[in-house]
């Protein structure tokens, strides 16, 4: 029995780089995958559980776009519902209890990170003002930092980038830094 695969192979590779994209340089497939433009804040967790409200102003030339941050505390004991989607690597059906962990096991509260999306964050040097407010109104911290958003590449440095994203911490002693 004889089969014909030779015409097969070339039309199958055209097939899957018309379904990815465009193919920068012939050689690597890009898909269509972007990422938003954009900042991400981290904050230390114990200064993050005092806070009630971020807000996070960016200017750069006569443009600022001011964005509220989420930041909640989590942790892998805390249930996933709808309405609270958790993040775990555990299996969805595990049946261990919290309870039946061993003591080193338990993973500590954490702090997610902020992203506050900027369609037109540009891919040089930005104004970042950060304020942080507790239960009260009162304010925790109120810092500002200049920084760089870089492109991101989510299909690699052989095509098109991303969204330009910038990423802050606030570290345990309250500096507000650029990574």
């Amino acid at each position: 029995m004889r089969h014909n695969v030779g015409s097969a192979v070339p039309l199958a590779a055209l097939a899957l780089l018309t379904a990815c994209g465009v193919s920068a340089g012939g050689t690597h497939p890009c898909t269509l995958i972007s990422t938003p433009a954009g900042i991400r804040v981290e904050v230390y967790p114990e200064l993050a559980k005092r806070v009630a409200d971020a807000t996070l102003t960016v200017c750069w030339d006569d443009t600022c776009r001011k964005r509220t941050l989420q930041l909640r505390e989590t942790s892998s004991e805390e249930p996933a519902t709808p309405g609270n989607p958790v993040i775990t690597t555990e299996s969805a059906t595990a049946t261990e209890s919290p309870a039946a962990r061993p003591a080193q096991a338990h993973e500590p509260p954490s702090i997610q990170p902020g992203f506050a999306v900027i369609r037109d964050l540009p891919g040089k040097p930005i104004h970042v003002t950060l304020a942080l407010k507790n239960q009260r109104g009162a304010t925790v911290l109120n810092r500002q930092i200049n920084t760089t958003p870089q492109p991101t590449y989510p299909n690699g440095r052989n095509c098109s980038p991303g969204g330009h994203q910038a990423r802050l911490t606030v570290t345990e002693e309250g500096s507000l830094i650029s990574r």
